[in-house]
């Protein structure tokens, strides 16, 4: 006789894997824990999915990995011009766009960010760091050449970022204080980009002085 396989275990098998790969890491989960998390009996995980992998690659999808990162673009590009603290038309909008994907694929993006070692999205985090310091230096870039120390910085700063916003997004499951604790981060984050900027610029002017004195 076939198995009835239902919906709403099924349901449940994938909202407790999202939890267990999200705190503990793909490499760190287990069937058995996901299993435990879902109420029901561990043969009965593997009636729904084949093992982990599997599981795996249902809740994390190349669809939903390509929409993040191509509402992250618009939005690094809408906010570019925050570095030189001018206004930017539409940004607000794709703010609340990207917020809005992040809070309703909550977890998804805590394992894209932070837990999907072991996995094909195992670099998914540092694409994350490079597109923000990359978009950041070519906004900079205008006034003086690339540095190894801006780079350096800006990799660590934006790393912060990445694990930042995968805890933000972890323990904050209700979507007003998800969206108040990023924006706060924000608030905190963007007059230090601004600041970052004012410093390279400054070490753009003195390199100026310096090829002048050096000219003479």
């Amino acid at each position: 006789m076939p198995q009835v396989l239902k919906d709403e275990v099924r349901a449940r098998i994938e909202a407790a894997a999202l939890r267990v790969f999200a705190e503990r890491g793909y490499a760190g989960a287990t069937m058995t824990a996901i299993a435990e998390r879902a109420g029901v009996g561990t043969a009965s995980t593997y009636r729904y999915y084949a093992g982990k992998r599997e599981l795996f690659d249902a809740l994390v999808t190349p669809a939903l990995a390509e929409e993040f990162e191509s509402l992250l673009d618009r939005r690094v590009r809408a906010l570019s011009r925050a570095f030189r603290a001018e206004a930017t038309r539409g940004a607000a909008h794709l703010g609340d766009e990207l917020l809005s994907f992040w809070a309703e694929h909550r977890l998804a993006v805590v394992i894209l960010l932070d837990r999907a070692e072991g996995t094909d999205y195992a670099a998914f985090g540092a694409r994350f760091v490079e597109r923000l310091v990359a978009s950041t230096l070519a906004d900079l870039r205008p006034r003086r050449g690339e540095s190894a120390t801006a780079r350096f910085v800006l990799a660590r700063i934006f790393d912060n970022t990445r694990r930042m916003l995968a805890a933000i997004l972890e323990a904050h499951a209700d979507e007003r204080a998800l969206r108040e604790a990023i924006e706060a981060f924000w608030s905190y984050q963007i007059p230090g980009l601004q600041g970052f900027a004012r410093w390279s610029a400054r070490r753009a002017r003195g390199e100026a002085e310096d090829g002048k004195q050096n000219a003479r």
